[in-house]
């Protein structure tokens, strides 16, 4: 790319030696503060205040770090990192950024008071983080979903959380519920079988079924229908636009356009009865006003659903979606569950005994919108620590699986200088026990340094400050969420210690401005 092209680029403040790395690592680091201290059961809260000046009280890692107003580059990547943690494995966002904050940290001091060259240091990195995550994997174990470790992994995700004991209880109900219907292609993926909606005014309850946030399409349809043929539709419901009518002057053609419409519409909402169905949901995005005069005629119970919602429609009733008016005339289109009915008090529907796979809907309740929205985050976070510890295995929570493979990594044989990139793994798997200990009011680095004249699996006991077996404890996280935070926070890490310098672009009518100058 040629600058005459794509502008040119200036060095930022570059008389000063090695001012990008430090720069860079004090924008990770105070990122990585803003969080900090919300890591572990004991792990402090944060009140976010947008420009609205709506107050939300928060402990989640990611939800705080997307709330920033990151301006600098490097710590808009550290909120990157965080959120690709968030949406592969849905926990360990602090731990990521806790982590890419302590190898930042120990890599800058590397480079800057020992002279290794950032490439060294970054090889190392690569090779420490791959043994330290292998290390890990050998160290895990599998569980099954009726086992009391399954409790234990809900449990230990949802300790810091606003009422995470009564949470974790329900997340285990609704896994228990679902059970192996839950998986597809020999994974469990809960995002298919497990529901989560948040409502104030109602109390935190499970149900066997799928709920849906809406009401009837019109308040004179059936409020409920036992025996339920339901048909999903994706059909254009509004064969003839009313702005097709407005924009026409001529009288008769408007009269013929209006006839149009209802012979079309009758002609729809009769194939649609023809099929056997007694519900219609729909998902089209306009729904013309005869059409549901029709249905409220028929009897029909009718709704709408939104995108999302079909998917889990269709596995748990057997529907299949009607896009086309030749696919009425197919006779395994329609979907079954015992009863579909609407609570008009609290605008939700209900669709009950589906006969395809189970699904549950777990329905998160709070006094205020603000705590409802932190207590369902809380409640997806659970669900998706329990799906990552059944499919990869858990290991030793606390820091305690991280702390006690430190020795093993640093054992590693590498090329020259290369040996020292893993003592920055090494800083970043101890940080993780000492500061959730530091955040429990203890100080971090003594009580880490009990735990490591301590056998495998143990860590501290956040209480009492005494060296326990995690296991025996029922202290346990998924490993996929350690393996996926250290990997993120070593991409973070190489990155960030192999810039030397920090360039900004300026565009042509600037470069051209200064050369008319000349």
């Amino acid at each position: 790319m040629s600058s005459s092209n794509f502008g040119v680029w200036r060095p930022i403040a570059e008389n000063v030696e090695y001012n990008a790395l430090e720069s860079n690592s004090n924008a990770v680091m105070a990122v990585a503060d803003t969080v900090r201290t919300t890591l572990g059961p004991k792990g402090l809260d944060k009140l976010l205040i947008d420009q609205a000046m709506n107050r939300h009280v928060s402990n989640d890692g990611v939800t705080i770090l997307l709330s920033l107003k990151a301006i600098h580059p490097v710590a808009r990547m550290i909120v990157e990192i965080a959120e690709r943690q968030e949406q592969l494995v849905g926990d360990g966002t602090t731990t990521a950024v806790v982590m890419s904050a302590e190898m930042i940290k120990e890599g800058k001091r590397l480079v800057k008071e020992l002279g290794v060259h950032p490439t060294k240091v970054v090889e190392g990195i690569e090779s420490g983080v791959k043994h330290a995550c292998a290390l890990l994997e050998e160290e895990s174990k599998k569980i099954a979903i009726n086992d009391i470790e399954l409790e234990h992994v809900v449990k230990t995700s949802l300790a810091s959380k606003l009422d995470g004991a009564s949470l974790a209880r329900m997340v285990i109900r609704a896994l228990r519920n679902v059970g192996e219907n839950a998986k597809y292609d020999g994974e469990y993926d809960f995002n298919k079988s497990i529901m989560v909606i948040r409502k104030t005014s109602m109390e935190d309850q499970i149900i066997n079924g799928i709920v849906l946030e809406r009401g009837r399409l019109d308040p004179e349809l059936p409020v409920e229908i036992n025996g339920a043929r339901i048909l999903i539709t994706k059909l254009d419901l509004k064969p003839v636009k009313e702005a097709w009518i407005k924009e026409n002057k001529n009288y008769q053609e408007i009269l013929l356009m209006e006839n149009d419409r209802m012979s079309k519409s009758k002609e729809i909402v009769d194939s649609m009865i023809k099929t056997g169905a007694n519900t219609v949901l729909i998902a089209s995005p306009e729904v013309d006003q005869a059409v549901e005069d029709m249905l409220v005629a028929r009897g029909i119970f009718a709704a709408r659903v939104a995108t999302e919602e079909i998917d889990h429609l269709i596995r748990y009733t057997g529907a299949k979606p009607v896009r086309v008016t030749d696919d009425l005339k197919k006779s395994d289109i329609l979907g079954k569950a015992d009863r579909i009915r609407e609570d008009e008090d609290n605008g939700l529907i209900y669709v009950e005994g589906g006969a395809g796979n189970n699904i549950v809907t777990m329905i998160v309740t709070g006094s205020t919108k603000e705590t409802s929205l932190e207590r369902w985050r809380a409640t997806i976070d659970g669900v998706n620590a329990a799906e990552a510890a059944l499919n990869k295995g858990v290991v030793p929570g606390g820091g305690a699986a991280e702390l006690h493979i430190i020795d093993k990594v640093k054992g590693m044989k590498l090329k020259g200088l290369e040996q020292v990139g893993l003592d920055v793994v090494a800083a970043a798997l101890e940080s993780i026990m000492r500061q959730i200990l530091t955040n429990a009011g203890f100080n971090g680095l003594e009580k880490v340094m009990s735990a490591k004249t301590s056998p495998k699996g143990y860590g501290i006991d956040i209480n009492t400050g005494d060296p326990v077996d995690m296991w025996k404890k029922g202290i346990i996280d998924p490993l996929l969420v350690k393996t996926m935070a250290l990997s993120a926070a070593g991409d973070i890490a190489k990155s960030v210690i192999r810039i030397d310098r920090n360039l900004a672009a300026e565009d042509l009518s600037s470069q051209a401005l200064s050369e008319t100058k000349r």
